[in-house]
């Protein structure tokens, strides 16, 4: 797979085709491959319920002595617990992208006008609008104002400042006040039965202690 992209890369590249659009059909075609594959959803659903186990205990919480501990426990429970973290994130997303008729259509929008450009037409094909004949050049250069224009009226800048906002205010006082914890033998077996290659995988293997 990772062969495939270096060669459709190579050859967007031989092709001219332009740096922005390449990177859209890329993000597209990941997108696909992700929702497209059950077995890594399984796994990401089974790693996301062993883990909850830890993270919704109430007895491995507690205060914190001093900042060092602090910075020990945020940096180690963000990479244990990043599953758990970017589910809450999409969750906080989704809930504002949904809730916002204009955030819906503003995206919609960008995201057809690239496709339309890029992706269900080839990067080659000239497009007639008001008279005017875009070719792949053109496209890009319209395209490009007019996402930031889209972007900036509709205020999605606005709403991903505030669900980083919301996730941080989540996440963060978890990860301050969970104590830096390691899987048992059972969770540690069960973890590693789910072989499945996950992209929102926890970040590292785990062994069962001896």
């Amino acid at each position: 797979m990772e062969e495939i992209s270096v060669t459709n890369s190579a050859a967007a590249a031989v092709l001219g085709e332009p740096p922005a659009a390449n990177l859209f059909r890329r993000i597209l075609e990941t997108g696909k491959s992700v929702l497209s594959n059950r077995a890594t959803w399984t796994a990401a659903a089974g790693r996301a319920k062993v883990l909850s186990r830890s993270f919704f205990n109430p007895r491995e919480f507690s205060k914190p002595v001093d900042r060092t501990e602090w910075l020990q426990r945020v940096r180690s429970n963000a990479g244990h617990y990043k599953l758990i973290y970017s589910v809450v994130f999409v969750s906080a997303l989704v809930y504002t992208i949904l809730s916002s008729p204009l955030l819906l259509l503003g995206m919609a929008a960008t995201a057809g006008a690239w496709a339309y450009a890029f992706v269900l037409t080839s990067p080659d094909t000239a497009l007639q609008v008001f008279g005017f004949e875009l070719r792949r050049r053109e496209k890009l250069i319209a395209l490009v104002p007019f996402s930031i224009l889209v972007v900036t009226l509709t205020g999605m800048i606005n709403s991903l400042i505030y669900v980083l906002c919301i996730s941080s205010c989540i996440s963060l006082p978890h990860a301050s006040f969970h104590e830096v914890s390691e899987l048992d033998a059972l969770d540690a077996l069960e973890l590693q039965g789910l072989a499945a290659p996950d992209p929102l995988s926890v970040g590292k293997d785990f062994e069962v202690p001896s």
